[in-house]
């Protein structure tokens, strides 16, 4: 069955870079998961909803990043439950972590924090070893994985690298990779690199794609295999025929 992905984001709008989409988007990769959709959505209920309307129906693995702190407005946990009509359950052992890193930096948990140890019955808590905010691992129903992150991105890579990552290897999604080579043309349009490479676009494995950048055209060559080294033997040829 092919596997399907979306990355539903809360963001500010405009005004932040969205580091975290890049940085996911490029372990997918590694794991040879295909990254098709992205979306951003602010702090409101039915919107978030929407969003996750949408992507249930077109995806089985939806990785959440922002929305998990202690404020109103952090509204991804919350969201996500209600969606799935489930309850949130308190987690004691949540609670602990968090009044303990209040501690070490001498100061005492505010109570807002207390929402932070909330996660749907059923999920499973992605630890934070940094920040105050956990993410969640919860499979809610057949075919679909749910995760979420908080939005500071060095949090979120470390939560990442030391238990989404294994833990998606360990469901089998980390079987292949994939692998990119972009190749930068000067002095040619790129409606006439696309058609001078136009037998490869249609190419399953290696996929091919065109863009057009400042002052040139580049050519993404993309396959996915078992390895590293399969990966770019499979591109290579392309490679050396759009070069020439």
């Amino acid at each position: 069955m092919l596997k399907l992905f979306v990355l539903a984001l809360r963001y500010c709008w405009g005004k932040l870079l969205n580091s975290n989409a890049q940085y996911l988007a490029q372990q997918l990769a590694t794991l040879g998961i295909p990254h098709y959709y992205q979306t951003v959505v602010g702090d409101n209920l039915p919107r978030i909803h929407q969003v996750m309307e949408l992507a249930c129906r077109r995806s089985q693995l939806i990785i959440f990043t922002g929305g998990l702190g202690p404020t109103p407005d952090d509204l991804t946990t919350e969201a996500i439950a209600q969606f799935f009509n489930t309850p949130l359950i308190e987690k004691p052992e949540v609670l602990d972590d968090i009044r303990q890193k209040f501690a070490r930096r001498g100061r005492d948990m505010s109570p807002s924090n207390r929402k932070q140890a909330l996660i749907p019955e059923g999920a499973i808590l992605l630890p934070n070893p940094t920040g105050s905010a956990p993410g969640m691992i919860w499979q809610p129903r057949p075919y679909l994985t749910i995760l979420t992150f908080p939005g500071v991105p060095r949090e979120m890579h470390i939560m990442w690298e030391q238990t989404a990552a294994p833990y998606l290897r360990s469901q089998g999604w980390g079987a292949e990779t994939i692998y990119s080579r972009t190749l930068r043309f000067w002095g040619i349009p790129e409606s006439v690199l696309a058609e001078r490479v136009g037998d490869f676009l249609a190419l399953e494995n290696p996929t091919v794609a065109p863009y057009a950048g400042n002052g040139e055209a580049r050519l993404r060559i993309s396959a996915k295999a078992a390895t590293e080294a399969a990966a770019l033997a499979a591109i290579e040829p392309i490679d050396q025929k759009s070069v020439t």
